[in-house]
């Protein structure tokens, strides 16, 4: 079972892999050794998951700010262990950068087998990228911890599906969902978020996600084509569902959202530079 905050591992894992490609150009893409023996095209899709992934793609274009409520559950069948944490997210995105901050108001963790439900514990924890550092603070326990990511602005570029280690459901392209997994819209039920559309997504075997989830399901809204759920399984029987709720979109955002620092001077305080971030040179 992990003990870690939710989305403290997923931010982490992404500032690792956006610091080993800090700073470093992309190379060009290879042309195919032998252009008689290309890939076949592939299968063309339902007419109506194939429009729905343009709405979404379009809408995912052009967002600029998303906030929204949101409640993470996080269950590990084996064990009958359940982490509940509730807050909310603010997300910004322009041609220049994205930033992002994920609050935690608080944290509950309960063994199914006990009759007894535990009441939450206050954490007031904050997660935020500001298109350079990633900073967690955490307020119970008085920490704030900073790593440079990058010494130019991260773009949505950067946050395409395939190019980090989550499927973040912003920054989404259809070119990129159908390359990574197989797609089927399925009908609504009673338990689906009012007025959505529902996605089961499977990874490819070839794709970034295989390893990492057996399944993920999309919930989009009707309207704006926008997250309004995300449940995940993964190998090892854990299943985690994320639900947005209030939503607003392009609703200007404080730039100071996106950057936390101590309240007080007995706060504890860590910095990592980028320098430090990067990987050790594989030995000769």
């Amino acid at each position: 079972m992990k003990t870690h905050a939710p989305y403290i591992l997923i931010t982490l894992l992404l500032a690792a892999s956006l610091a080993c490609a800090a700073d470093t150009p992309n190379p060009p893409d290879s042309p195919p050794a032998n252009p008689q023996q290309a890939q076949p095209a592939p299968e063309p899709l339902d007419p109506a998951l194939d429009k729905l992934l343009d709405n979404i793609e379009q809408h995912s274009t052009n967002l600029k700010t998303f906030q929204a409520d949101m409640a993470y559950r996080q269950e590990q069948l084996d064990l009958d262990v359940v982490t509940v944490q509730t807050g909310r997210l603010y997300y910004q995105a322009d041609e220049k950068r994205v930033c992002f901050r994920i609050h935690f108001d608080d944290f509950l963790q309960q063994d199914l087998e006990d009759d007894e439900k535990p009441r939450p514990v206050k954490t007031n924890e904050d997660i935020a990228f500001d298109g350079l550092w990633l900073t967690r603070r955490n307020e119970r326990t008085k920490f704030l911890q900073k790593w440079e990511i990058a010494r130019t602005p991260r773009k949505p570029e950067d946050f395409r599906l395939g190019k980090g280690p989550f499927p973040l459901p912003f920054a989404l392209r259809k070119a990129d969902i159908i390359a990574e997994f197989n797609i089927e819209l399925v009908k609504p039920c009673e338990k689906d978020p009012k007025d959505t559309h529902h996605l089961i997504l499977k990874p490819k075997p070839k794709s970034t996600f295989a390893e990492e989830y057996t399944t993920l399901e999309l919930w989009f809204s009707r309207d704006l084509y926008l997250p309004r759920q995300l449940r995940f399984a993964q190998p090892d029987n854990e299943v985690t569902l994320v639900q947005w709720t209030k939503l607003k979109i392009d609703k200007k955002i404080p730039e100071k959202e996106f950057k936390l620092q101590a309240p007080g001077p007995d706060w504890s305080i860590e910095t990592v530079p980028l320098k430090d971030n990067l990987p050790a040179p594989e030995d000769k």
